[in-house]
């Protein structure tokens, strides 16, 4: 129970992170063409489900939808657009976890096919609502690329800090 309220509060505190986290990068990457979207409620998250979610758990699809929801409520104005993209990304993460080991690399391999399936779903939906007016090629070079990127550099010291304390309380979580 504390373990559960403990990643609350850290998502809580990504949300809030994220809002703040452009106005920290230099005005030269933020003015430009490029769009570097922060999701690093996603990447915790995929973390969560590489190294505390067992096969049978489903604990960040469900922090999935309600932290979606609250991204929705707090940064867009597409009600339940995160609420979607974020639950179906960490499945496909849930999924590929099955096949392939949860070292560095397979984390960054699985976080980046995660991040470009919730990049292109928003991409999508942002599209039928009529929100974003962009090509795919330039959508793929000044938003998925520039953003794949700017969010594997938090997961990189986000995965030396975490996961040590995700597979305990995961094996914790399995002993009661």
């Amino acid at each position: 129970m504390i373990k559960r309220l403990l990643f609350s509060v850290i998502l809580f505190l990504l949300l809030v992170s994220e809002g703040i986290a452009l106005d920290l990068l230099p005005a030269s990457l933020t003015s430009s063409e490029v769009l570097i979207v922060p999701h690093w409620i996603l990447m915790f998250l995929i973390l969560m489900t590489l190294f505390y979610d067992t096969d049978e758990t489903f604990f960040s699809i469900i922090y999935g939808v309600v932290f979606g929801l609250l991204t929705d409520v707090v940064y867009t104005g597409v009600l339940g657009a995160y609420m979607f993209v974020y639950p179906f990304s960490l499945y496909i993460a849930h999924l590929l976890k099955r096949f392939l080991q949860t070292n560095l690399f397979m984390t960054i391999f699985i976080a980046i096919i995660s991040m470009c399936v919730a990049e292109f779903l928003m991409f999508l939906i942002y599209s039928i609502v009529d929100l974003v007016d962009m090509t795919m090629p330039a959508f793929f070079l000044s938003r998925l690329l520039p953003t794949v990127l700017a969010n594997i550099l938090f997961l990189i010291p986000a995965y030396v800090l975490a996961v040590k304390y995700l597979v305990k309380w995961s094996h914790e979580q399995l002993e009661h």
